[in-house]
């Protein structure tokens, strides 16, 4: 953290944290001695932390097909809400922290400013959800009023026979990246997902393109539609597209989950003109050649 900065505790004596873990697998021998080491002044700072939530909604309206090797889904933090919620000299991001379940494989928060993509905010190519850190960002990101940021996810769900909705359950999917940054403003949330009613219309055109009987009544989950969806080449580059251009519901929300005073429903995409290239990757490819014939070895054993 940068040293004119503190997160402030609210409490004069006690603060309660929730920490979430995977099931303990109880082996034998195994020791647990994870935990939390916190690093406490009483000298006051110049600047409060805050932390704010960018990237897509919680919500199954944002879906990946199933047998998908790279699907990718996006969410956005409007310049609108910027405009509205940001102060004048705007705020400083110092350290981020990416989120997806189990079929995350890449995430990347992209700053843009007047249409144009200007810097990474944090970008992770080899995600794992099986480690996940708040990182300390090399260089400090300020953000101003107007900007746009941009949260992409990339999904595989080759090994699913069903589509992946977002949700809080592990087998349901999230986009998010907690960026910690100073001063602290009113802004906590700054999400995004598809508009419903666009997504009723793809439920609709599936059903007529394929003569199927797709479920669009009224009282049908969105996780049932998508259950129900003949996953073709159609269904699929329609959805992908669908998501590519359709309005967004915005929610630019305070720490009270009340939304900042605004319409923020069927919102335009944030419209961008010159995106930054992709890194090159830095593995070159292997040059090593297969062998001609299995290796077998025996473990503990000699090799044979």
């Amino acid at each position: 953290m940068p040293p004119q900065v503190v997160l402030q505790v609210d409490s004069p004596s006690d603060s309660f944290a929730p920490i979430r873990s995977p099931p303990p697998l109880f082996l034998p021998g195994r020791r647990d001695s994870s935990g939390i080491r916190l690093h406490y002044t009483a000298t006051l700072r110049r600047f409060d932390a805050g932390i704010m939530e960018l990237g897509l909604v919680y919500t199954p309206v944002m879906a990946i097909p199933p047998q998908e090797t790279a699907f990718v889904l996006t969410g956005y933090c409007t310049d609108k809400c910027t405009q509205l919620a940001l102060p004048p000299s705007g705020i400083h991001i110092f350290a981020s922290q990416l989120h997806t379940h189990l079929t995350g494989r890449k995430v990347v928060t992209v700053l843009a400013r007047d249409g144009r993509e200007r810097e990474v905010v944090n970008r992770d190519d080899h995600y794992s959800p099986h480690f996940q850190e708040i990182r300390m960002l090399k260089k400090i990101v300020s953000v101003h009023p107007g900007d746009v940021l941009i949260t992409s996810c990339t999904y595989n769900t080759g090994d699913r026979k069903l589509a992946t909705v977002g949700g809080f359950g592990i087998l349901e999917e999230m986009c998010v990246n907690y960026v910690h940054y100073y001063p602290q403003t009113q802004l906590e949330l700054c999400k995004s997902a598809v508009d419903p009613g666009f997504l009723q219309k793809y439920f609709h055109l599936v059903n007529r393109f394929n003569e199927e009987e797709v479920c669009t009544c009224p009282q049908a989950s969105v996780p049932k539609q998508f259950a129900s969806v003949p996953w073709n080449s159609f269904s699929r580059d329609v959805l992908r597209a669908l998501y590519g251009f359709a309005p967004i519901s915005m929610h630019c929300n305070k720490s009270s989950a009340v939304r900042f005073q605004g319409e923020w429903n069927r919102q335009p995409l944030p419209e961008i003109i010159s995106k930054l290239e992709e890194p090159t990757p830095r593995c070159p490819a292997s040059r090593v050649q297969s062998p001609t014939r299995p290796t077998v070895v025996s473990i503990g054993g000699s090799k044979s």
